[in-house]
This record gives structure tokens, sequence and C-alpha cells, in this order.
């Protein structure tokens, strides 16, 4: 049975009182002007510690425990929009962990340090058009050139790179090897030259979008894990997800709002 200590739920009470007081005025000031100032936004958070919970000290997180990411999504779920609770996670949970474990040191402190600061916002792009649940069926194609490699390809469902500033990115390195052993995972800034980055309204009216890669070239520096040994770093990414994300940053929100609903049209 999980019990929570005296620490959490002086967590717990923290993170509530900024959702009321805080990220619920944003959530009506950007369904209001229709705008997502997602640096303002993960800037408060940052400053608030609450974005690097679990990350180390030396890199400006609080060096705490998985509980308290668990507490930091139920309650953001608890905000006026989803969309914030999704912004979050992705930040939180998807795309900084697997940069965490199998990041370089350079890495770390060029992109990690920011995103949990606030300063940087972050994204992740692995699904496809037909590539969905079935993850290794991937086509997007990194190609080595020297000390480079050379990208091609599309993503599906890329939360917030519409306003990120980088993105963790899966591709195939390898066609002669099972599928799932051919995958590797770039980070790659959004401002590189040949990536395209298109809408995708959703019946919630959140927004994801559709990312295009041509002839993208990234250093080999910014690879993220062995080369080939993409699937590993992705198990971390998914971990999270589906620790945070499947129950309490989507599912138990989502409920909840359908509920509050159906009790004022009932």
């Amino acid at each position: 049975m999980l019990t929570f200590t005296e620490e959490h739920e002086m967590f717990r009470t923290t993170v509530r009182d900024v959702v009321r007081n805080e990220i619920d005025p944003f959530c009506d000031e950007w369904e209001e002007t229709g705008d997502f100032p997602a640096h303002q936004l993960f800037k408060r958070l940052g400053g608030l510690g609450l974005i690097g919970v679990e990350y180390d000290s030396e890199l400006g997180g609080g060096a705490a425990d998985h509980v308290y990411t668990m507490i930091l999504g139920e309650e953001m779920g608890r905000c006026a929009s989803l969309g914030v609770a999704m912004a979050v996670a992705v930040q939180t949970d998807m795309a900084t962990p697997s940069l965490h474990e199998y990041g370089s040191p350079e890495l770390k402190e060029q992109f990690l340090r920011p995103a949990i600061a606030g300063e940087m916002v972050a994204s992740i792009a692995v699904s496809e058009p037909d590539a969905g649940s079935d993850v290794a069926a991937l086509r997007t194609r990194a190609v080595r050139d020297g000390d480079e490699w050379v990208i091609n390809g599309a993503k599906m469902w890329t939360t917030m790179a519409h306003v990120a500033d980088w993105v963790l990115l899966l591709t195939r390195t390898n066609l002669d090897v099972p599928k799932h052993k051919g995958l590797t995972f770039f980070l790659i800034p959004f401002a590189t030259p040949g990536i395209t980055i298109d809408a995708v309204p959703t019946m919630g009216t959140e927004r994801t979008n559709a990312t295009f890669y041509d002839d993208v070239r990234i250093p080999d520096r910014y690879r993220v894990g062995d080369v080939d040994g993409g699937w590993k770093v992705m198990a971390v990414a998914l971990a999270f997800e589906r620790g945070l994300m499947g129950g309490t940053a989507a599912g138990v929100p989502l409920l909840r709002h359908f509920h509050e609903w159906a009790a004022t049209v009932c």
C-alpha cells in the first residue's frame, strides 16, 4: 500500500496552490487569446522547482523520489486545461528522462539543465503516420555522413512542437537488423533547417502537430545513447509516460472533466 509522508503532502499542497492561483488564470488567458505562451508557463514552473523534482541537484533538480512526480501529475491534472497538464507531462516525463539517463554530459548541460529551469521547452517525436502502437515499424531515416547525420521522415502527434525549442526524435539507423534493434535517438533544435511543423487540431481543442524532416543535418554529438540503441532509450520515456500520463495527466482528469460536464446537463 502506497503511503505519503508529511513532506509528500506538503508538496501536494504547494502544487495545488500553484494550480489554483497561477495555472488556472494562465489557462483563462490562453482560452481568451488562443495563444499558448509555453515559455512563460515553464519559466514560472521551473522557478518554483516543479519541473526537475527527480533530477540530480547538480543539474538544478530536486533529487526527490518518484512519488513527487506522481503527485505533480495528479495535481496538474486538476487545472482548468488538460492541455497544460499534458504539456507539463511531455516536458517532465517523456522528453527529459531519456536525456537524463542516456545523454552526454554536454547535452545535459546544453539542454537538460535549461529544461529543468524552465528556460527551454521540450517535445518528443516517436509515432509516425504508419507506425503508432508498433513503434519499431517507423521509417524516419538517419544516415551517417562523416561527423553528421542526415534525417528524413515524418512524425505524428508531436505535442508541443509548435512552441518547443527542441525535440527528442527516434529514427531508423540500420535496415539490416530486426526492426527494434536498428533505432537511434537524436536531440534536434527546432531551429535546425529542414523542419516543418503542421498543426493537428483535436476534438478537445488542444493542438498537437505533424512534423516533417527533410535533409535535416545534425552533428553526431546530438545523438542520445548508442547507435542502434534507441529501443532502451525509448523504454525510459515510455515507462514515465505510462506511469504518469496514462493514469493522472490524461485519464483521470478527463473522467473528472466529463463528470463535471455531465452534472450540468443531466
